[in-house]
């Protein structure tokens, strides 16, 4: 009996090893495909990589794209890390033939033959040469990194679980000849993009078969997920039904899937990435895409906002101000917002100057209304002293000016006075960090914690353009854009107290 025993244990052990270590072994043809790097193509080749690779290959605080621990997959499923993708030539993909990487995206097979989790993306030849092209173009996300990425190891169901589920075999997809849709705001374009190049389709359909995007779940949302918190996660319903995305407008859509920022102000929630680098058209050609779904109910606990045809949406910049958290009252010059050092400029050049600014420091364009309203009154200032003085003559005062001949000398009139600078926002930065999603990623054993616990050597001015506009910095940044929920004052208050150390004293996230 015992023999018996050791023997379905060593069968058990030695079937485990197998499994575990050649889950995945197949073959796929290789695309014979090079890089694509002039300007244009490695500009979509980097929207392409921050929206669909950075979120897995360049974790925590990393500034290259050396890999990271997967922990958005299930444990039981296995241990799995994301690979180092710098140009390092022994760690990384530096000696990588384009060939090689091409096999590698097309149809989710290792260099050395397994068959991987990540997703396989069926993107045009055109795209998919841009994309090589990106990782070929010396970007510092690329900067060699001789650190390996640990080899991803099933476990004994997992491994099982995946080998039957997939076939071992990838999809089935020809090496060459993929064309890319015209860009246009097209239900044809829209689909490219949800199935082949954003892959919506994988992620928000339940399951691990690599075809089941082409059943009726697809885009039902379901997909098991693990947050930063280590919690349990499920994917949301896209589809426009009661239980997805009914009642949401293109505005509502577009500022969730490029700024990560859900019509009812809160953040969405992880491992969704953000699709920065998604322009009117893509957002236009994705939304009616989805629309033309048949729509599937199927309520996602957690998933959020559910609209109704009269849900209200937060007012934008929306009121989160509630207790005094001591901001106020400080005149430091990093507490003066670009706005209010607008409005004190008086010359043509200030005026440059503001616009300037404002757009680098707070995130808005020089249609945004902080430069509007400045740029206005100064421009105008500036045009009234020009109107009634000789070109080449000094500003230093009316005194100083000669009038235009056959004009009247202008009369002198005092200054306008200056604007009492506005009082601070109260707020209640705890609660605010935490409504705002925050906490999650940035509380105490939390997965950037330590990231941000080092904030404090960073400037007030710096980390205001961070809260509000994180992408400016990381363009695949998981960080939600802020900038339209938070005005500059409201992100300093919250600034100050991270600095002070207020995010140690939350509560510990439970993994």
């Amino acid at each position: 009996m015992r023999r018996e025993v050791r023997g379905v244990v060593r069968s058990m052990v030695l079937a485990s090893v197998l499994l575990a270590g050649c889950a995945g072994t197949v073959k796929a043809p290789y695309p014979k495909l090079q890089a694509d790097t002039s300007p244009a193509a490695i500009a979509r080749g980097a929207a392409i990589f921050h929206a669909s690779c950075e979120s897995c290959h360049r974790g925590g605080d990393n500034e290259t794209a050396s890999g990271a621990p997967l922990h958005e997959l299930p444990s039981y499923m296995g241990k799995f890390h994301a690979s180092n993708l710098t140009s390092h030539p022994t760690a990384g993909i530096g000696s990588a033939t384009d060939e090689e990487l091409a096999r590698v995206i097309r149809y989710a097979v290792s260099r050395d033959g397994r068959l991987m989790v990540m997703p396989s993306y069926g993107m045009g030849d055109k795209d998919l040469a841009a994309v090589l092209g990106f990782l070929r173009s010396g970007h510092p996300l690329f900067t060699p990194d001789p650190t390996p990425a640990p080899r991803s190891e099933f476990s004994f169901i997992g491994g099982l679980g995946f080998r039957i589920i997939t076939g071992n075999e990838p999809i089935p997809r020809p090496p060459l000849g993929i064309p890319v849709p015209e860009k246009a705001a097209t239900l044809e374009y829209g689909r490219y993009m949800a199935h082949d190049v954003y892959d919506c389709a994988s992620c928000h359909t339940p399951g691990f078969s690599p075809r089941k995007t082409e059943g009726d779940e697809v885009f039902s949302g379901g997909m098991s997920f693990k947050d930063p918190e280590g919690q349990d996660v499920e994917s949301s319903n896209i589809t426009f039904h009661g239980t997805g995305l009914a009642h949401w407008t293109l505005e509502d859509f577009t500022r969730a899937v490029r700024d990560g920022i859900a019509p009812d102000g809160s953040a969405l929630r992880s491992p969704m990435p953000r699709f920065r680098g998604m322009d009117a058209v893509e957002a236009q050609a994705l939304y009616d895409y989805l629309r033309s779904v048949p729509p599937k109910k199927n309520h996602v606990d957690g998933a959020r906002p559910r609209l109704t045809a009269t849900s209200v949406r937060p007012t934008w910049v929306t009121k989160l101000h509630g207790a005094d958290d001591g901001a106020e009252g400080d005149e430091g010059a990093e507490s003066t917002t670009v706005a209010e050092a607008a409005s004190a400029t008086t010359t043509g050049t200030g005026t440059a100057s503001a616009a300037s600014t404002t757009g680098s420091v707070a995130g808005t364009t020089p249609q945004g209304p902080a430069t509007t309203a400045a740029g206005t009154a100064t421009q105008g200032s500036a045009t009234a002293v020009a109107s009634n003085t000789v070109a080449g003559t000094t500003s230093q005062g009316p005194e100083t000016t000669r009038p235009v001949a056959g004009t009247q000398a202008p009369a002198t009139t005092p200054p306008a006075p200056r604007r009492p600078r506005p009082a601070a926002p109260k707020v209640d930065a705890p609660k605010l960090f935490t409504q705002l999603g925050c906490a999650g990623c940035h509380a105490p054993g939390a997965r950037y914690h330590e990231q941000i616990a080092r904030a404090s050597r960073r400037s007030d001015t710096e980390l205001v353009r961070w809260v509000r506009n994180p992408e400016q910095f990381q363009p695949g940044t998981p960080m939600p854009t802020y900038a339209d929920l938070l005005d500059e004052r409201t992100a300093l208050a919250l600034v100050r107290w991270v600095k002070s150390g207020g995010p140690a004293t939350l509560a510990p996230v439970a993994h």
